[in-house]
């Protein structure tokens, strides 16, 4: 079978300490019948590791991508140029191959980048926050990058106006209701391919995860050394105890996972801010209907 043209590519990548001093490349996993190499960088405050595999660069089309032609937040021109690349080749073992999106993935950050906006950098600031905060430094088993950058692909798409993201502590927060939802339903899907579930099988305690990101969701004074919202030592919760319930209605109902629903969810952190006449008005909509939702279960 013609399998194209070969070349390497970075697929993925580790954060953590690292073995060897930054910079070298590790072949003794290739002697371990893994297809990879690792490279370690240091990025200043940690060591990145990256996985070096080869890629078959084929453009393969995936159904699932067909109806990904139209997704608020992206450019639609820049959104078809970057899906009509289609999907790569990586090994997934000796002898077989797989579909790997992780290119088309970057891509897209990439167009998020070049908005204006605080996209990619309330991105960059929960990266540290869950590597210092949420993982003890890399000490303990947490989120991953991966994992992020799947809920703030997803958070652009729910917040698709240029105002969700001028300031950046509202950016941020935009990011973590998204991923405050996906935790306490216990599904994360993925950008490309929405049935499959990030979360599933990783092994992680996500009540605990959970935990963890409310707290720093409520009071984020405790985990970062400066912060717009800094109020003193001891400032007040931003959310009521029936956040978690809240949070757990798409998974009953998915028609929850619009923005009209994410937007309840910013108005009860404060950070809403929104004067857009029609969507306050779904945003209030959604609300009341929640509220029924809640009085009928008491």
């Amino acid at each position: 079978m013609d399998t194209g043209i070969g070349d390497w590519g970075t697929a993925a990548c580790r954060w953590g300490p690292a073995e060897k001093a930054a910079g070298s490349l590790n072949a003794d996993s290739l002697r371990e019948e893994q297809l990879h190499l690792s490279l370690l960088v240091s990025s200043g405050w940690r060591t990145i590791r990256f996985h070096v595999v080869p890629v078959v660069r084929r453009g393969l089309g995936v159904p699932a991508l067909e109806g990904a032609q139209q997704m608020p937040g992206f450019p639609e021109a820049s959104l078809r140029r970057v899906l009509s690349q289609g999907v790569d080749l990586v090994p997934a073992s000796a002898q077989l191959w797989r579909t790997s999106t992780d290119y088309l993935l970057t891509r897209l950050l990439g167009e998020l980048g070049s908005l204006q906006g605080h996209r990619l950098d309330s991105l960059s600031v929960l990266d540290r926050v869950n590597h210092e905060s949420w993982r003890d430094g890399g000490r303990t088993d947490g989120l991953t990058f991966s994992h992020l950058k799947m809920v703030l692909l997803w958070a652009s798409t729910l917040f698709p106006a240029p105002e969700d993201w001028a300031e950046l502590q509202g950016a941020v927060y935009r990011v973590l209701v998204v991923l405050l939802c996906c935790l306490a339903t216990r599904r994360l899907p993925h950008f490309l391919h929405p049935h499959h579930n990030l979360l599933q099988g990783s092994g992680l305690d996500l009540g605990v995860v959970y935990q963890r990101v409310e707290g720093f969701a409520s009071q984020p004074e405790a985990a970062l050394r400066i912060h717009a919202t800094h109020l003193g030592r001891s400032p007040p919760p931003r959310v009521s105890s029936g956040l978690k319930a809240l949070l757990q209605l798409p998974a009953s109902d998915p028609t929850y996972w619009a923005t009209a629903y994410f937007d309840v969810l910013l108005d009860k952190f404060q950070v809403f801010n929104i004067q857009d006449e029609d969507r306050i008005a779904a945003m209030q909509s959604i609300f009341q209907k929640t509220r029924t939702l809640g009085s009928k279960e008491r």
